[in-house]
């Protein structure tokens, strides 16, 4: 698809942590070139073709803003909301459009992480280092058709590094308040036909009290977190390739006994991944065809005074083919069939299955109009098959820029074997739970201006999730909870001067309980993030970002108040292959708790050192 100049300068002004509906990624030089997104229709699709909402955290963001977890990264997002109980390896939970963290899938490298010996499901997103990634992709709203189970909020797609041609490295290391140490590295090379990069981080610190010190809580939690990653890449002829990706991390946190209140708590876990794959182009390059292996297993254990007091192992096997055929001149099969095996060896139930078939058809014949739909089918072995669908169309205006989307999709949540199997306190497992099941459209609009210096978007959103799985002391876990979400995301993207630009959002959400009308805990009905950085010269560069999160309903039963904070970055070049950098986090000092009893940390400052060979 071509643009005038005007045109595509806006469609690609914003590659950094702003939403696919307002930006389309470009390079000057070759002006013709647009940002292509994976995640949406799970094979790489032009942006100005994708209808469904999704952000884009690139490589650069990630060392730019400094983040030293990738969970402070999401919170930047329209639509995501972030809890964690103690900052430093505290469970950290990620909500999207107010589904539960329980409804979101966290892929990495095409392999789902979320914890199947958790009683819901969820990934605690404490452990994840953004060192050795390239790209994260957030994908809002129900995407059962394409992602199957746990896909009611979205997904979190992580793709690491990649090798190529040539050898290089970079390395970092920072220290800062509360004693902290982070350092890593990533090495990579190959040549035209196999490539590789391997990643490593280290980060230690010895943390703040997780219940809040304004408590009276004074004793400091300590955080260590060792990450390895690893991607081979083969191309074995002009149609065949195959390649293999590992993830471990080996984190150990301090945390505080139930209250919250200062307690000798500590917490050990492991998480490793890995996936073959394989592909081969066929038909002069008209079906692409990949086949791929994926396990994962993630290991947990509790110790008090250096006694166990709780462990917990779950693991995932799945066996994927994806299919992509151009049937012809604007037409598009993608389609696909999955063998998933979920096991959780901590509890007495044997390991499930669920066996998948989907297919989406792909319209874009028309100059500007991309039309889609799909149907997915999955034969879950205790409650039976489920069938979802979507719907979705995008509309770009090209003497305008104005692109214009509409999408409706389903989503369905498969019980846990916890949930399936838990009995306590006079009650029976029940085995007849039903999937959680989800309906949702949106609607949204970008727009270029000012010659693509300024992009504004905007997305309305309503989502309706039934036969959501509670726990009573009465029954146990029952379909007996339904949701309402609504809401709307704003951003803005803006080059205000040559060496000054904004970028900001902001998120309204009702997330309402059907059943008691009240607010869905730990959602907040407002959330901002906004960044203005200015760079006067090609070696320094600075960025001040603001975060507010609106008051939010704990499960306790208090009200959370609502915060703002303030971070301060910078960074100078002191040669083309090394930079010093450095940051303020809570420049204000602002005091907040994002879950009721737990602190946050205060004003606190780290510096360091990145140098690429």
């Amino acid at each position: 698809m071509r643009f005038t100049t005007p045109i595509k300068v806006a469609l690609a002004a914003s590659t950094i942590l702003a939403p696919a509906g307002a930006s389309y990624g470009y390079d000057l030089a070759e002006d013709e070139i647009e940002e292509f997104i994976v995640v949406a229709g799970r094979r790489s699709q032009p942006i100005t073709e994708v209808a469904k909402s999704v952000s884009v955290i690139t490589e650069e963001a990630l060392a730019g803003r400094q983040y030293t977890f990738v969970v402070d990264a999401l919170q930047s997002l329209p639509g995501v909301n972030i809890n964690q109980n103690g900052t430093f390896g505290g469970a950290a939970t990620v909500s999207i459009r107010g589904a539960s963290t329980d409804q979101t899938v966290i892929l990495i490298d095409g392999v789902q992480m979320n914890d199947t010996a958790s009683p819901g499901g969820g990934f605690n997103f404490a452990n994840l280092d953004p060192n050795g990634i390239a790209r994260i992709e957030v994908l809002r709203g129900p995407q059962a058709v394409l992602y199957g189970s746990d896909a009611i909020g979205g997904v979190i797609n992580i793709i690491t590094k990649s090798g190529g041609e040539g050898f290089g490295a970079d390395a970092f290391a920072e220290y800062g308040a509360f004693d902290s140490l982070r350092l890593g590295g990533n090495a990579r090379g190959g040549s035209d036909r196999i490539g590789f990069n391997l990643s490593a981080s280290y980060a230690e610190t010895d943390g703040i009290s997780a219940a809040d010190e304004a408590n009276g809580n004074t004793e400091a939690d300590g955080y260590e977190n060792l990450t390895l990653r690893g991607k081979v890449t083969a191309k074995l002829t002009d149609t065949a390739s195959f390649e293999v990706t590992s993830s471990y991390v080996d984190s150990e946190n301090e945390f505080d006994s139930f209250g919250p209140a200062d307690g000798d708590e500590v917490g050990e876990t492991t998480e490793f991944s890995i996936a073959g794959r394989a592909r081969l182009d066929l038909f002069d390059g008209k079906l692409n065809n990949t086949f791929s292996v994926e396990y994962s297993n993630i290991e947990r254990e509790n110790f008090r005074a250096g006694v166990s007091t709780f462990t917990a192992e779950g693991e995932r096997f799945n066996l994927d083919y994806l299919g992509v055929l151009d049937i012809t001149e604007g037409w598009t099969l993608t389609a696909g069939a999955q063998h998933e095996r979920i096991d959780s060896k901590t509890d007495d139930a044997d390991a499930l299955t669920i066996d998948s078939l989907f297919g989406i058809v792909t319209y874009s014949g028309i100059e500007g109009l991309t039309l889609s739909g799909g149907l997915r089918v999955d034969d879950h072995e205790t409650f039976g098959s489920t069938t979802n669908g979507e719907l979705n169309a995008a509309y770009v205006v090209e003497s305008t820029g104005t692109k214009l989307t509409a999408a409706w999709s389903e989503g369905f949540k498969a019980p846990t074997i916890f949930q399936l199997t838990f009995s306590c306190c006079g009650f029976d497992a029940n085995p007849d739970l039903n999937p959680e099941r989800a309906k949702a459209w949106e609607v949204g609009v970008s727009q270029p201006l000012l010659d693509g210096r300024l992009i504004l978007g905007a997305t309305y959103f309503d989502q309706d999730v039934e036969d959501l799985i509670e726990f009573t002391f009465s029954a146990g876990y029952q379909n007996i909870a339904q949701a309402s979400i609504k809401g709307i995301e704003l951003t803005i993207d803006a080059a205000l001067t040559d060496t000054l630009s904004l970028q900001a959002n902001y998120t309204h959400q009702d997330a309402d309980d059907e059943g008691t009308d009240e607010r869905l805990v730990r959602r907040p009905d407002d959330e901002a993030f906004a960044a203005l950085t200015w760079q006067p010269t090609g070696k320094l560069s600075t960025t001040i970002g603001l975060t507010y999160n609106g008051d939010e309903l704990d499960t306790s039963g208090e009200t959370v108040p609502s915060w703002t904070r303030v971070d301060l970055r910078a960074s100078y070049a002191l040669t083309d292959t090394v930079e010093l950098y450095g940051r303020i986090d809570n420049l204000f000092d602002e005091d907040y708790q994002q879950i009721f009893g737990y602190g946050t940390p205060g004003t606190s400052a780290f510096a360091g050192i990145r140098a690429r060979f």
